[in-house]
């Protein structure tokens, strides 16, 4: 099953979508990227990658952001920011729900498109009609039900994240925006994306992908 199908079998339901929007800005390469993550140039973007966003990208929905990739194809690629905290709890966000452990569970900022809609994404889950495994041990749903159960099982935070809204792209757009250099395309990382502090991710990344300093366009000087 798609995704996108996934997504609309069952949703948990908030705000009308404000919509908008979005226009990225151009950045430059850097010469030199650290060998802590490696193969980052000319990373082909897919699910369970991370998009890091460049010190360059001014867009208010991206900079400084992290996205794991959930989707990516020919018909468009879909995404959630892991790393940007909503300051409210699933209990605050999602009418109606009972369960006493979601007001312990944070409720992230997905991304710009959908804010009616919640997504989770798991470890230690098993893909179901309503649960789509994304890569290795990471899952994703966006169905009351599931959300009903994982809550009672006192699923724990570093198991389970709740995102408001999701990232979207549709086709070519993400090509056109890594060929300005806008992205960085690295491996995902559980242990990131289901840490307690995620707040702290992008810049982690960002000082082993482009360490402060002064560059210069890829490819400028002979030898760079």
């Amino acid at each position: 099953m798609r995704l996108r199908s996934l997504l609309l079998i069952a949703c948990l339901c908030l705000l009308p979508d404000p919509g908008g929007a979005v226009s990225l800005h151009a950045a430059l390469m850097p010469a030199i990227v650290s060998p802590g993550i490696p193969g980052t140039l000319g990373r082909e973007p897919a699910a369970g990658m991370f998009l890091v966003a460049s010190r360059d990208l001014q867009d208010p929905h991206f900079s400084r952001s992290v996205i794991y990739l959930l989707e990516h194809g020919p018909h468009g690629t879909t995404g959630l920011i892991v790393n940007r905290p909503s300051g409210i709890s699933v209990a605050d966000a999602i009418a109606d729900t009972r369960d006493k452990g979601a007001a312990t569970h944070p409720l992230y900022y997905g991304g710009p498109v959908q804010h009616s809609q919640v997504i989770m994404l798991m470890r230690n889950a098993t893909q179901t009609r309503l649960v789509q495994r994304i890569v290795d041990d990471i899952y994703v749903s966006a169905d009351r039900k599931v959300m009903n159960r994982l809550l009672a099982e006192n699923k724990p935070g570093d198991e389970l994240h709740f995102y408001i809204g999701h990232s979207g792209w549709t086709a070519g757009q993400l090509a056109r925006e890594l060929e300005r250099d806008s992205w960085h395309v690295v491996e995902g990382d559980s242990q990131d994306i289901f840490s307690v502090d995620p707040g702290t991710l992008w810049d982690r990344l960002i000082e082993q992908l482009e360490p402060e300093g002064l560059y210069v366009r890829a490819g400028l000087v002979n030898g760079v």
